[in-house]
């Protein structure tokens, strides 16, 4: 049996490392498909004078090496929200170190405070208010009474912060959404119950609206689109288990009730 033996790392390979798998985290972690955070690290490479790199990611792993010659680096995904803006940031950081306008070291400092900057991430506060227009807008595609509005924005709203503060604590599938529904479904099933003329389904359907995997969803069709068959199978089941826990969550609580 051989053996392959590493050459001994640079700094500017370890920094050129630590750019990339952090370039991927923040993708991922924000909600990027796979397809896009293995061709920003494969990118980041390349402007970097390593066309030899590999690239491989996973909804819960990211796997990198810059050359035949290095030790891989592999980096486990714990956590994974939606935040366009971080995407839309890492990859001006990527663009500008591709042409030149920043250093490797600059670089790595603006990921870094991508990463670490509260001013980027969305606070229950602001979720709880963007889960209530989302609810009331689907409320309106939907047909609904004018008398549903308050009903709709409270089990809408509430609803996603249950599932987001749940999400946070179990690092779990299934069991946030499936309690998040459950109070949706108790919220509509009381509001309804004090204002009968409005529509149950309507004000169920609209307030499930924030909870639905639909980023999942779309980035799982775009890495079918681009081959990225391990990515697409992952994120599909994950979709259907999140759509499962939010059905049988409403369910339970209409044949309880």
């Amino acid at each position: 049996m051989t053996t392959h033996q590493y050459t001994q790392e640079t700094n500017e390979e370890r920094l050129i490392k630590d750019v990339v798998v952090l370039a991927g985290r923040i993708l991922l972690e924000s909600g990027a498909e796979g397809s896009r955070v293995e061709d920003t690290m494969t990118r980041i490479a390349n402007n970097l004078g390593y066309s030899e790199s590999q690239s491989f990611v996973t909804n819960t792993m990211i796997n990198f090496m810059l050359h035949n010659d290095t030790n891989p680096r592999i980096f486990r995904i714990n956590k994974r929200d939606t935040n366009l803006l971080r995407i839309s940031r890492t990859n001006s950081v990527s663009r500008d170190l591709a042409n030149g306008e920043i250093t490797l070291k600059e670089a790595y400092d603006k990921l870094d405070r991508i990463l670490n900057s509260r001013s980027l991430q969305h606070d229950l506060v602001s979720k709880f208010f963007a889960a209530a227009i989302i609810s009331i807008s689907f409320l309106y595609l939907q047909e609904g009474h004018l008398i549903d509005i308050f009903t709709t924005l409270i089990a809408g709203a509430v609803g996603y912060i249950v599932v987001e503060l749940l999400s946070r604590k179990l690092q779990a599938g299934f069991i946030p959404e499936f309690i998040g529904s459950l109070i949706i479904g108790l919220i509509a099933i009381l509001g309804h119950s004090l204002f009968p003329d409005g529509s149950l389904s309507a004000i169920i359907i609209a307030s499930v609206m924030p909870i639905v995997p639909g980023v999942l969803i779309t980035n799982a069709v775009q890495d079918l689109f681009a081959g990225h068959m391990l990515m697409f199978t992952t994120k599909s089941l994950e979709a259907l288990v999140t759509s499962f826990g939010i059905g049988a969550g409403v369910g339970t609580v209409l044949l309880i009730v």
